[in-house]
């Protein structure tokens, strides 16, 4: 598979998984290396601070050589100001409304402007994915319960080791939420019960079953690992929205945060996640983005750093380190980006300078919204 080279970026980063591969990234976490990883240490660290509104990550740019340079560009993500919601309505950040859209949908000329939107132009076929949102946010009202962007699913943060789950970071005695109804099939520390690539690894845990699966039949798990106090056992039933514990800095943590993973089929297997990000309710108003990003043959490519961009926010992502990470079984992505509001982006890869790929797509709220990126 072709590589990229990114930049690399000091930042705070959370905890957990294998080493492996790297190829290309977008700036939403640290930067991945590219071509070989070298053996790592096996602590991705995270060290959230004090107040939690939410930094974008820089914007960076990639160029093919060894030697990885980074402009740092700070953007701000809207904070989510939370207020109760019953169980079963996705948690939502408040937020200020923009303007609608212009009656000509920008999107069907490349070369307009941004349109400043909440207003969804028709639905269009070729973005649209049968999705399986089924999960809520783990961390409730008052506390950070958006996926934080230094280290996502399936990035390597620059040389860590790959990441097989989503941090929310938040401060120690944070409670934390069971995701959906389902069984504690374990709940305690894994001194002697392996959930990682070793054992001490979560550090306190808690993994729960649900009662629906996957596309295939498999059971669907979700797993909280960092905890610092278990307040469920093993065997016991819980429903979605009850507390199983607190936020904690245990294991392989370097800073309090909840480190939240979804398994397919095996809860002991660290091998088996998937993104999270394609589980999850997105906030009300709010979709998620996911695609493939190849090259020109169709390969796909590692660690290619994208820039989303509205005429509010920009965002960065990456796409997956390795092949090691599992994309969906139904969608077969190799990068997300959750939680943007319900708007037109211009989503492109730039390549020392060099526009590679850019297009105008709409994010649909509550939903997912597919895009091919196939580099020229």
């Amino acid at each position: 598979m072709r590589k990229f080279v990114c930049s690399s970026i000091a930042l705070l980063l959370v905890a957990c998984q294998p080493n492996v591969l790297s190829s290309t990234s977008v700036a939403v976490a640290p930067t991945p290396t590219i071509g070989l990883i070298a053996s790592v240490t096996s602590v991705p660290t995270a060290n959230p601070a004090a107040s939690r509104t939410p930094t974008l990550p820089p914007t960076s740019t990639f160029t093919p050589t060894l030697t990885p340079t980074l402009t740092l560009t700070s953007t701000l993500t809207p904070t989510a100001t939370l207020t109760h919601i019953p169980s079963n309505t996705p948690i939502l950040p408040t937020t200020t409304p923009i303007p609608s859209a212009t009656s000509t949908d920008p999107a069907n000329n490349p070369d307009s402007t941004l349109a400043p939107s909440w207003t969804p132009p028709p639905a269009d076929s070729t973005t649209e994915i049968a999705d399986h949102y089924r999960l809520r946010r783990p961390i409730g009202e008052g506390g950070v319960n958006y996926v934080a962007r230094t280290y996502t699913y399936g990035s390597n943060a620059g040389g860590l080791q790959v990441h097989l789950g989503v941090d929310l970071e938040n401060p120690s005695g944070t409670p934390i939420l069971a995701a959906a109804d389902g069984t504690i099939i374990y709940a305690g520390d894994d001194s002697s019960t392996k959930f990682g690539p070793k054992t001490v690894y979560y550090g306190n845990l808690v993994v729960i079953q649900h009662g629906f699966v996957a596309a295939d039949g498999r059971p669907v798990f979700t797993l909280y690992g960092h905890m610092q106090r278990v307040d469920v056992q093993t065997g016991q039933s819980v429903k979605q929205g009850e507390k199983i514990g607190i936020v904690g800095a245990t294991g392989v943590a370097f800073g309090p945060h909840l480190h939240f993973e979804v398994r397919l089929g095996d809860a002991y297997d660290y091998r088996s996640t998937r993104n999270p990000e394609l589980w999850i309710y997105p906030f009300r108003k709010y979709g998620t983005l996911v695609g493939r990003v190849t090259d020109a043959n169709g390969v796909p490519l590692y660690n290619a750093p994208l820039q989303v961009k509205s005429v509010d926010i920009t965002r960065y992502a990456f796409s997956y380190a390795d092949d090691v990470v599992n994309p969906d079984q139904i969608f077969n992505e190799n990068f997300v980006l959750g939680d943007l509001p319900a708007n037109y982006y211009e989503v492109s890869v730039n390549d020392n300078g060099r526009v590679r790929f850019r297009k105008l797509i709409y994010v649909y709220a509550d939903r997912s919204t597919w895009i091919d990126i196939q580099l020229k």
